[in-house]
């Protein structure tokens, strides 16, 4: 069936794997942030903040190197194991959970009808008539089959 260049398959991931990547997200922007927004923890005597820079962007300078010290490391540590965490999770929660397949056919498609056409209108006869099957399909479904029970004993 999936030889049929107009059926694709496509992952959906179940409600499981859904709530485990929404879980991830908050530990993902986390680590973001602590690799991009600017280190503000050190204050001089003076009260002012020293600018060390961020976790990506370490100061050049030895004496800002050596008054910053190991604290864009320790950011940097921070923001990979944060990162990490939000991988970690989605992946679990995809390993447990997992995803289930679609499978759809594209419409319109000349493999969804049996048969070449001569005209338009023989193209119309035969989707009015897949239509009123579809309706008697969904029909049989509703009720669980009963209908079609009924009309076959005669009653």
């Amino acid at each position: 069936m999936l030889d049929d260049p107009d059926v694709r398959s496509r992952p959906v991931p179940n409600l499981g794997t859904k709530v485990a990547i929404l879980a991830a997200i908050p530990f993902l922007a986390y680590g973001i942030y602590l690799l991009l927004t600017p280190i503000t923890d050190i204050q001089t005597s003076s009260g002012a903040i020293f600018e060390c820079g961020s976790a990506l962007q370490p100061p050049s300078d030895k004496f800002q190197e050596g008054v910053c010290g190991p604290i864009n490391t320790q950011y940097l540590y921070r923001a990979i194991a944060s990162i990490v965490a939000a991988v970690g999770i989605a992946g679990v929660g995809a390993a447990l959970f997992g995803f289930s397949h679609q499978v759809e056919r594209a419409r319109g498609s000349r493999s969804e009808y049996s048969g070449s056409y001569e005209s338009a209108s023989d193209h119309d006869r035969y989707d009015d008539r897949a239509d009123r099957d579809d309706r008697a399909d969904r029909d049989d479904l509703a009720d669980g089959g009963a209908r079609r029970r009924l009309l076959e004993d005669g009653r």
